[in-house]
Parts: structure tokens; C-alpha cells; sequence
């Protein structure tokens, strides 16, 4: 029986290759998603790369300030931060928020500028090999190089010269007493030379504790050397007194005592000859090593505790340590000590742009404060009576952004301070001298008045390219509410063609009826203006979040003097609300007598101007008549504010603060780091506004889900094929 030859059945063939084929469709789709899903990640990460990042926060912490970046591009050395936030399994919930939010910020700086900007993360508690690496750098930076090679002058002669001197001093010393004080030796002989041999024994050991004391502080991986100075200072200081007082010991001795054996005589009679050498360069040591500042090095270690969570910041010449505290400023000063994550501001772009200022920048120009008597600008309020220092934190500030700050009192001084080194540039703030005090008992001032001599000082120091900034403002004179004058008015018509009117306080009003007006506790700090935002000074977004206290309306002249040209800043807009007005008495009675005002017809309505930039050649100035605008209490005012994590403290006046730094860097031809950083007043990370969340909404619930329907169609219609 013959059997035919089995053939495969053409449906099971054709069902083999559609599986075949379907296979391959859903595999093409496959790679064709993967694809676009790696193609579009790879877009997100090379835009990342190269900075392209959408902030979506509303305080705008996950992007750069145009000042940062500006800093940054033209940075023409490497920069290298570190975070030394700590990480354990038993730190505070708050950690992981503070260790994430500066991680993110260092990302940031090092993504906009990958050629000169390294970031780099240790865990001091855990990376102890990178924590040694890092401080091994530090020691060998120029800046710190020359300080620690003074001090291991010292210490290296300490251990090669002075040391074995000291010691063989006293074993020599101790030799000569043991055969004056041996066994056969008279009592006389014992009691003359028994005090000084104990004190010589008792100095055998002291040398020797102290050199393995010094091994011990210099053998570190981190040397102590100012530890190991301090300990050379004492001993130095001790030793060479006991040098002293034992040929003191002997004179007195043989005074006492003619008869002594020659022996002993001899040994006190020729000590100071003996001790001379040694004597004079333990002397000269002590001097030497009184002379030594304080090492830079270890002031900046000493801020790297464990649990410290400082930035540093370095170049290849210096290092510079940004504190816990200056990053992370309670917004709430009174709870300093315990306030958690979400009750602090964000400062850490401010900071960490400052201190890259200060280590690229070491040329430095000085801020001089200049007033008439009065209390001092920076110091004060430790004693109960005491006024609180009007300019401490803003001192700070002007710090922070490379300035030295200093003050000139024109009542105790025809000149200047002298500021080591030599500023590069020196800017003045001109502050309206105060009236003198009167006494209401006595004819006579208790003060004496600021005199044109006084103003011809400061006009001198000024010179003929004058970079300086006059804060002016109404004042009281000393007959209450009658204005007072600016002393300054008739240098700066003169020369800039622009005065402040005192005649004029600016104050706004509330109206509650038809030409009946009111006023509240702050009728005379003006909230609404209008910046000139062509202006650098004004031409950030925090310019017009200012408080302006006691404006008085500048003035300009007709005709400028030649050469001179004035740019507006900030001007009070025309408002029914807003007066200038002559007499504040006036309105006081209006008040106390019918409970509300009217305008007078000698006040006037704006617009008025009350700053305004000058520039003659390479002179520049600026006036901001609003007094008090920059004190402490007006520029770093809080107030409290409802956020969406319930009520917060957020800056009240930001815009004083930044108004002040930008005229300084304009006098200062520093346009390009003007407006570092911003006044965060929440570390709270929240979408900034409706449409934002409207977008990320769209991204999430429309885009991708169509891109993967879009997927779905294009593999149902290969199948299809």
C-alpha cells in the first residue's frame, strides 16, 4: 500500500504568516512608541542640559535670576560648589526638603554655565575620603596658602630649634644642679638650689607633654595650627619667665646669703649668662607669633560641623562657606531656633550668586554712609535705652553683594575713613543731617548745627566725578510740623540741576465723601508708584513692590547745567488722593475738629517725581528723596499673608531693598549684576498661577493620552494592511 506524501494545508499556512505578520506589526509599533517616547526625553534632557527649564513655582525657585546667569557666562574662572548637607536614617522629616531644594539650585548653576560651573554633593557624616579631599583642597588654595606657610614657619622652628634647646637647656641644667646637690653635698648647698631644681624637673615634663601635645594637633588630617600656635604662645610665654625669675632667685639668694659654697654660688651667679641665647630667641618668637592674625582657614572649617549643611563655594584661589542660616532665614526672626521647612524663606540663589561675586571678584568698592551726629548707622540697641542700629541688616546686605561698608560722622571728622586696602571705587550715601536737639529749658542748642564747612567736607571728598547717592525726603524742622531744609539742595542745583522741594509733603488720603478726605497711621508712605522701567535701577519686577516714606517732589531746573543729563526713576502718578501739600497743621486741626479734611488750594495734585539718576561725563548720581526708605525697619519689614499652606510672613516693601542695591551697582558701572537673587518668602514650591496649572492639566490628561491613542491607531491600521 503506497502512502501519499503529507502537505502542509494552505489555511495553516496562511494563519502561520498572519501570525508572522501581526507579530511584526505590533513589534514595529512597539519600537515606533518606544522611540518617540526615548526621542522626546532625550529633546527634555539636552534642553535641560543647555538650560532650557520651565519654572512653574510661583517664587521662581527652579530658575536663575538674568543676573545669575549674566554673573555666570562671564565667569573667566572655574567655579566648584559643594553641598555638605548631611543624610542619615534618623534626621528630621524636614532634611530630605532643605537637602533637595539646594541640590536642585546647585543643578541649576552648574547646567548654565558646564564649562566653568561644577556642583558636587558630600554627605560629611559618611563621604569621610571626599569630606578629606575637599579640605586638603581648601589648605592649598593661594588665598589661605601664605597664612598657613607663616604659621608652619613657627612650628617647624619650634620642633627643630627651640624644642631641643628647651630641653637640652634643661637636662644640662639639671646635670650642673645634680653635682651641686648630691650626697655629699652641705645643706646650705641643698636649700640654695633645691627651688630651682624642682621648678627644672616640673619643666622636664612640661617639654615633653607639650611636644606630643603638638604632634597630636599638627599630625591631623586636618591640621590645627592656630590650636597648635596658641599652645606654643603659652608655653613660650612660661618657659621664658622661668628664665628670668631664676637668675632674680639667685641674686637674691646671695644677697641673703654671703657664705653660700662656692658651688652653688657660682651655678646662680652665672644662670643668666647661661640662659641669654635661648632667652632672646624665645623673646623674639613670642613677638613673632603675637603678630600672626588669626588663620582664614580655620574660620572658614570651622563653619563644616556634621550636621552644618553649609555650601562651599570655590575657585582655584579661594573658598568662601554660605551658612545654613543665611540660606534657609527664618521668616519669623523671633523663632529662629524652631522653625520647621515650611516657615523659612529661600535665599539660596542670593547667597550662593554673592559669595561667587566675592571669590571672582576681589577688587572691591566701599559704601560710605555719611551723616551729622546722631546715633551710629550699624551698632546699637544692646542696652536697654539704646536705639536698634538703623543700617545693621542692610550693612550686611551691601556685604553680601562685594561692597565695603563703612560711615562717616562730618560732626567728628573733616574727612573720610581711611579703608585698608585702598577701595577700587568709593560711593556715597548721603543722609540728610538730623536738626540738632534743642533743649526746652535753655536758650542755647544742646548740639552744634551742621555748618557749610561741614557740607564744603563732604563736597571735597566727592571730587569732580562724583559717585554718590542722596537720600533726601520731608523732614521736620525744630518747630514740629514746619519743614525743615536740605542742606544739600544748592550743590545739587548748582551742579545736577535738580533740588528737592521741602516745602511739600507728599501724603495720600482716603476718600469717603465727596471732597471730605481721611487718612490712615500710614497717610505718608506712598505705596502707589510708577517706575520708569527703561531705567536699569528700576527695571526689574520688584521694583514697584516699594514703600516710600516721607516723599517731598523733586525738582529740575529750567536750564541743566552743562553736560548734565537726568533720567527719571520713580514718580508718584496724578491721583485725587495723592497731595502735596504746605502746611500738615492745618490738616491736624481739620481732624481734631470735624473728624475729616479738605484740600487746601495751595496744595497740588501730581504727577510728581521722587527719584531721579544724573550723569555728567564719568560723574553719576542719584536722588531718592523718601526718607528712610532703606532703613532696616522700612526695607526689611514683614507682614503676614495668607499662602496655600495657610498664613505665612512675606517681605512687606521688597523693592526698597533692591531699589538701594541697583543704584549702588549703577554708580558702581555694575549694570550686568544688578537684581541677584530675589526676596523668597516661602520655601514653598506652588504653581504660580491659574493658566500654568491649566498647561501642566493639558500635558497630563490631553497630550499623552493621545499620543498613545495616536500609537493605537497606527498599529491598528498596519495590522490592518
Amino acid at each position: 500500500m503506497v502512502t501519499e506524501p503529507q502537505t502542509s494545508h494552505p489555511a495553516s499556512r496562511a494563519s502561520t504568516g498572519r501570525r508572522v505578520t501581526v507579530g511584526a506589526n505590533v513589534a514595529m509599533a512597539t519600537l515606533l512608541v518606544v522611540g518617540i517616547v526615548v526621542a522626546l526625553q532625550w529633546i527634555a534632557y539636552e534642553g535641560s542640559a543647555r538650560g532650557a527649564r520651565w519654572d512653574m513655582t510661583s517664587s521662581k525657585v527652579n530658575s536663575l535670576s538674568d543676573a545669575t546667569v549674566s554673573l555666570l557666562r562671564n565667569l573667566d574662572t572655574k567655579v566648584t560648589l559643594t553641598s555638605l548637607y548631611f543624610e542619615t536614617d534618623l534626621e528630621a522629616a524636614d532634611q530630605p526638603s532643605y537637602r533637595r531644594a539646594v541640590h536642585d539650585l546647585l543643578e541649576l548653576y552648574e547646567s548654565t554655565q558646564q564649562t566653568k560651573v561644577t556642583a558636587d554633593w558630600i554627605n560629611p557624616l559618611i563621604d569621610h575620603d571626599k569630606f578629606k579631599k575637599l579640605v586638603t583642597r581648601l589648605r592649598k588654595k593661594p588665598e589661605f596658602k601664605e597664612q598657613i606657610e607663616t604659621y608652619q614657619v613657627g612650628i617647624d622652628l619650634y620642633k627643630n630649634e627651640l624644642d631641643p634647646a628647651m630641653q637640652a637647656l634643661v637636662q644640662e641644667e639639671l646635670s650642673l644642679l645634680g653635682s651641686i646637690g648630691g650626697p655629699m653635698a652641705s645643706g646650705a648647698a641643698r636649700a640654695s638650689v633645691g627651688q630651682v631644681e624642682n621648678l627644672l624637673n616640673g619643666w622636664a615634663s612640661t617639654l615633653g607633654s607639650t611636644r606630643e601635645q603638638v604632634d597630636a594637633l599638627t599630625g591631623l588630617d586636618n591640621p590645627q595650627l592656630n590650636a597648635t600656635v596658641n599652645v606654643l604662645k603659652t608655653l613660650y610665654r612660661d618657659f621664658s619667665k622661668s628664665l628670668k625669675n631664676i637668675p632674680q632667685f639667685g641674686q637674691a639668694q646671695l644677697a641673703q646669703d654671703p657664705d653660700m659654697p662656692s658651688d652653688a654660688a657660682d651655678y646662680l651667679r652665672n644662670a643668666g649668662s647661661r640662659y641669654a641665647s635661648l632667652a632672646g630667641k624665645i623673646e623674639g618668637q613670642i613677638t613673632a607669633l603675637q603678630d600672626l592674625n588669626p588663620l582664614d582657614i580655620d574660620n572658614l572649617l570651622r563653619k563644616f560641623s556634621p550636621n552644618g549643611n553649609p555650601i562651599v563655594v570655590e575657585t582655584e584661589e579661594a573658598a568662601l562657606v554660605v551658612n545654613f542660616s543665611s540660606v534657609w532665614p527664618p521668616l519669623d526672626p523671633g523663632r529662629a531656633a524652631r522653625s520647621a521647612f515650611k516657615d523659612r524663606g529661600f535665599k539660596g540663589e542670593e547667597r550662593v550668586t554673592s559669595a561667587i561675586l566675592r571669590a571672582t571678584h576681589k577688587e572691591q568698592t566701599a559704601v560710605v554712609f555719611v551723616r551729622y551726629g546722631d546715633s551710629p548707622l550699624f551698632l546699637g540697641g544692646f542696652m536697654p535705652n539704646q536705639p536698634p542700629a538703623p543700617y545693621s541688616t542692610m550693612k550686611k546686605q551691601l556685604e553680601e553683594a562685594n561692597f565695603v561698608v563703612e560711615e562717616w560722622d562730618l560732626k567728628t571728622s573733616d574727612d573720610p575713613p581711611e579703608i585698608d586696602p585702598a577701595p577700587t571705587r568709593t560711593i556715597y550715601v548721603v543722609l540728610k543731617p538730623k536738626s540738632p536737639k534743642r533743649n526746652p529749658f535753655a536758650q542755647q542748642q544742646m548740639d552744634k548745627p551742621f555748618t557749610p564747612a561741614h557740607r564744603e567736607n563732604l563736597i571735597r571728598a566727592l571730587g569732580d566725578e562724583p559717585r554718590a547717592l542722596f537720600i533726601a525726603g520731608w523732614y521736620p524742622g525744630p518747630f514740629g510740623p514746619v519743614p525743615g531744609t536740605y542742606e544739600y539742595n544748592e550743590y545739587l542745583k548748582e551742579n545736577w540741576g535738580i533740588s528737592v522741594d521741602m516745602s511739600r509733603l507728599l501724603i495720600q488720603t482716603i476718600s469717603f465723601d465727596v471732597g471730605k478726605f481721611g487718612v490712615d497711621r500710614s497717610f505718608f508712605n506712598m505705596r502707589e508708584v510708577e517706575v520708569m522701567r527703561e531705567h536699569p535701577i528700576v527695571g526689574g519686577p520688584l521694583a514697584s513692590l516699594v514703600t516710600l516714606p516721607g516723599c517731598a517732589p523733586l525738582d529740575r531746573s529750567d536750564s541743566l547745567p552743562e553736560g548734565v543729563e537726568i533720567e527719571s526713576l520713580v514718580a508718584i502718578p496724578r491721583s485725587d488722593v495723592i497731595w502735596g501739600i504746605q502746611n500738615l497743621q492745618t490738616y491736624q486741626e481739620q481732624l481734631s475738629s470735624r473728624n475729616y479734611m479738605i484740600r487746601a488750594d495751595e496744595d497740588v495734585l501730581g504727577p510728581f517725581e521722587v527719584a531721579a539718576a544724573a550723569t555728567r561725563g564719568d560723574a553719576k548720581i542719584v536722588v531718592i528723596s523718601a526718607r528712610d526708605f532703606a532703613t532696616d525697619d522700612v526695607a526689611f519689614a514683614r507682614e503676614l499673608t495668607m499662602t496655600s499652606q495657610g498664613f505665612g510672613i512675606r517681605s512687606r516693601n521688597p523693592g526698597n531693598v533692591v531699589l538701594l542695591m541697583n543704584s549702588l551697582h549703577w554708580l558702581n558701572d555694575n549694570n550686568e549684576i544688578m537684581g541677584i537673587g530675589r526676596p523668597i518668602d516661602a520655601a514653598v514650591l506652588e504653581i504660580g498661577s491659574a493658566r500654568t496649572v491649566k498647561v501642566v492639566q493639558a500635558l497630563t490628561i490631553l497630550v499623552w493620552p493621545t499620543l498613545a491613542l495616536v500609537c493605537g491607531v497606527a498599529t491598528y491600521w498596519i495590522r490592518r494592511r
